[in-house]
């Protein structure tokens, strides 16, 4: 059974090697990104190193994770059609369920075994609950009764985090269950981009965004791909 640090490796080992091919897909992913997101921290007259991590971090997700490259597959997708000689058929395997069961999602966080590295996780959307291995978020102590946005898929038959991005949100759920961060806000309606988007990019243009609506409260944390 696969834990999740042996998950962690397989998948940079999937995001290393499409970094190391990123002349063929980098330059319209980026266009693509910058324009649905406008990060702020690419406009102002000082670059905020943080944030400008952050970006990368979420432009990566949104890459491999959901942005067709090929013939309508993802690059993950594309990896497990035609793995690299010397990749481990449980790599495959993990990476083929990673595929099939990952989605990104606003989760309000209903418990905590700190000890155990395990959150039940309530998904905003779905309804469904989730009992997720997470250690970035049991490790933080402040990161309670909110929510949590992070990306989460099934493998060998336990849910653990498969993305570097967790964006916590401290206030009560109930209070942004209806057009929260991600929402396809009512001034978004005639945009083509926002519509087409997802919540993925939607949540990350609403936090990191030039016209973000969550811009201003948005602050930075210890830890890779972790902000609240």
């Amino acid at each position: 059974m696969a834990d999740p640090a042996e998950i962690e490796r397989e998948v940079a080992q999937m995001a290393e090697y499409w970094g190391e091919r990123r002349e063929g897909w980098k330059g319209a992913a980026a266009d693509e990104f910058e324009r649905i997101v406008m990060p702020a921290c690419l406009y102002g007259s000082e670059r905020d190193f943080r944030q400008l991590q952050m970006v990368n971090m979420c432009f990566t997700e949104w890459v491999l994770f959901e942005r067709p490259l090929r013939e309508g597959k993802t690059p993950l997708q594309l990896y497990i059609e035609t793995p690299p000689e010397g990749t481990s058929e449980s790599t495959v395997d993990h990476l083929r369920q990673i595929d099939e069961t990952q989605f990104f999602a606003r989760f309000a966080i209903l418990d905590k075994e700190v000890d155990a590295g395990r959150a039940l996780l309530l998904d905003m959307g779905g309804g469904r609950r989730y009992e997720v291995r997470d250690g970035a978020l049991c490790k933080n102590a402040r990161w309670r009764n909110g929510t949590i946005a992070e990306r989460i898929a099934c493998v060998d038959g336990l849910w653990q985090v498969v993305g570097q991005v967790h964006l916590y949100d401290r206030a009560a759920p109930d209070a942004t269950r209806v057009d929260g961060p991600g929402a396809l806000h009512p001034d978004d309606r005639r945009a083509d981009d926002m519509r087409g988007a997802g919540l993925f990019l939607r949540l990350v243009r609403d936090v990191l965004g030039v016209d973000g609506r969550y811009v201003p409260t948005l602050s930075m944390v210890s830890g890779e791909g972790n902000a609240r």
